[in-house]
């Protein structure tokens, strides 16, 4: 059966035999009687022929008197044309992972067997191939596909529909295509979409990159571990006897940046034996930073620790929390055989207090000081009115922050971490859900991520036993905003007329001494290029911002400048 329909509209002759055996187009009926073994199971909705889309029947009249025929593309491919649907052409990528990318054999010969062409495509359900690095991933399916005599289609999961009825679409061209193309699909996976989505699809269909299986795929996993020890390894070959000007950065490095080992071997041959340190270090961290950037805001961190200036305690509290960061993937290796399986050792902190008081600036001085990049999460970017919207958002902010080992920073993290109250309706259940989900990623975080909030009562309790160190940024003091004038200015400016000690007597946050510093210049640049800050400048900035946040500037001129 590719049967009457599609022989008539392949070969001319044959449409007069059609027209003489029944009138009009072929149809059902007919086509059970000219066909041994066609039953009514293989032509139910469901059935193998209408769900590949190589069939497809009529809505009108009885079932057995509607017209049958072979949908276009198939007829295109018997005709000698093979083209791949528009619909996953326009989802695919143009290109998959260098042909000569390491492989791991015993990883290909697994995904070559699971994907035997004597096994039936109409039922293998999909495979997890769990690998820190999505480019390896895809390298390792692309090559046990081709062992096993298919080609490949690489589709990052980023791209599907979100609805239903689209991605079912997409799922029945798919199978259609694999069975007449000889393909596999290789869907590249950073958390974005979640296996779940996927368990009907047939195939053979590959999930790359996912780093944690899920138990609904049960044995149908290939799991390629990179863990520290064999990063560390890698490291060490690939630096060879460069390694000793390296040393004591070989195993932070193979912590932090989850890197596959071709990646570490191209790095290091760039920047191991005539560069700094910093330059390999920089280079490990760019390579590992995520290409998806959409829920967060990348912060290039120049702010330095010195130029924080907090009380002594709270000082010493912020360089314990630089310490702890990185000694961490050593805690990390000695309590992950414990009973807790390694849970909770990340490390959250919590930055509270006044606006303007410097939280958001010691946490960009940690990231320096750290040589990491600093993830700000944008709140009205991750979370959605639709359901489970929230939670995939969260999941891939999480997953890039571990791949790349970043910083992560929630600011006014109280918009997140809100207390969870007495659930009266659905709104209410699903809120507290989401605040239970980011508990989660943060029990099993194992990097670094810094909360800031302006109201600390307003935290979920539960999130406090998760809290690694909570530093209270108070008010500066005379002392403090002394300090704070004194580092406001650019070293290119000339600020030598004005009397720090005055200005700090004004009872105002580091924020707001850095606008008046910031207004106060371009009060001077007005007078032209290279005129010095005066008295005069600083104190019609302040008085400026006083009434930007309506602050009386009777406060400023009560007092004796001269």
């Amino acid at each position: 059966m590719p049967a009457a329909r599609g022989a008539a509209e392949l070969c001319g002759t044959t449409a007069g035999l059609v027209a003489r055996i029944g009138a009009g187009p072929p149809r059902i009926g007919l086509a059970m009687r000219l066909c041994d073994g066609l039953d009514w199971q293989a032509l139910r909705p469901d059935g193998a022929l209408r769900r590949a889309r190589l069939l497809a029947i009529g809505h009108e009249g009885r079932f057995t008197e509607r017209p049958i025929w072979v949908e276009e593309p198939v007829l295109h491919f018997l005709n000698g044309v093979a083209q791949l649907a528009p619909a996953l052409a326009a989802r695919s990528l143009a290109a998959g992972p260098a042909k000569d990318a390491p492989t791991d054999e015993a990883t290909v010969a697994s995904i070559a067997a699971w994907a035997d062409p004597g096994a039936s495509r109409l039922a293998m359900p999909p495979l997890l191939l769990a690998c820190e690095d999505v480019e390896e991933a895809i390298g390792h399916a692309v090559e046990g596909l081709r062992r096993a005599g298919l080609g490949a289609l690489i589709m990052p999961a980023a791209r599907l529909p979100q609805s239903t009825e689209e991605l079912d679409a997409l799922q029945n061209l798919w199978l259609r295509d694999s069975l007449l193309h000889g393909l596999g699909l290789v869907l590249a996976c950073d958390g974005a979409t979640t296996p779940t989505q996927l368990m009907g699809w047939t195939g053979p269909v590959i999930l790359a990159g996912l780093d944690t299986p899920p138990p609904l795929l049960g044995e149908h996993c290939i799991a390629v571990r990179h863990e520290r020890g064999k990063r560390r390894a890698a490291w060490a070959c690939a630096l060879g006897e460069a390694g000793a000007r390296h040393s004591g950065r070989v195993e932070e490095l193979a912590a932090r940046f989850r890197l596959s080992t071709p990646a570490i071997a191209a790095i290091a041959a760039a920047h191991g034996v005539a560069d700094e340190p910093e330059r390999l270090w920089a280079a490990a961290r760019d390579a590992a930073r995520p290409r998806d950037m959409t829920l967060v805001e990348r912060i290039e961190p120049v702010v330095t620790l010195d130029r924080v200036v907090l009380p002594d305690d709270a000082r010493r509290t912020l360089e314990t929390i630089v310490a702890a960061a990185r000694v961490h993937h050593r805690i990390l290796d000695q309590w992950s055989g414990s009973a807790a399986g390694g849970r909770g050792l990340g490390i959250a902190a919590l930055f509270s207090g006044e606006s303007g008081t410097g939280k958001t600036m010691a946490a960009e001085a940690v990231a320096h000081t750290l040589g990491l990049d600093l993830y700000r999460v944008e709140v009205s970017a991750i979370v959605s009115k639709y359901i489970g919207e929230t939670e995939k958002n969260l999941r891939r902010i999480f997953a890039a922050a571990e791949a790349g080992g970043a910083v992560l920073l929630f600011d006014e993290a109280d918009t997140l971490f809100g207390k969870r109250g007495e659930a009266h309706d659905a709104v209410d259940r699903y809120a507290n859900m989401e605040v239970g989900y980011l508990l989660q990623l943060m029990e099993s975080f194992s990097g670094l991520a810094i909360l800031t909030t302006n109201l600390r009562d307003a935290l979920d309790e539960a999130f406090t036993r998760r809290l690694r160190f909570i530093l209270q940024f108070p008010m500066p003091g005379i002392e403090e905003r002394q300090r704070i004038w004194e580092g406001a200015f650019p070293p290119g400016l000339d600020a030598s007329a004005l009397d720090c000690a005055r200005l700090a007597r004004l009872p105002i946050s580091g924020g707001i001494i850095r606008n008046i510093a910031l207004g106060a210049a371009f009060r001077a640049a007005a007078q032209g290029l290279g005129a010095p800050l005066t008295m005069a400048h600083a104190l019609d900035a302040a008085r400026a911002e006083y009434d930007k946040l309506g602050r009386p500037v009777a406060e400023i001129d009560a007092r004796d400048w001269s």
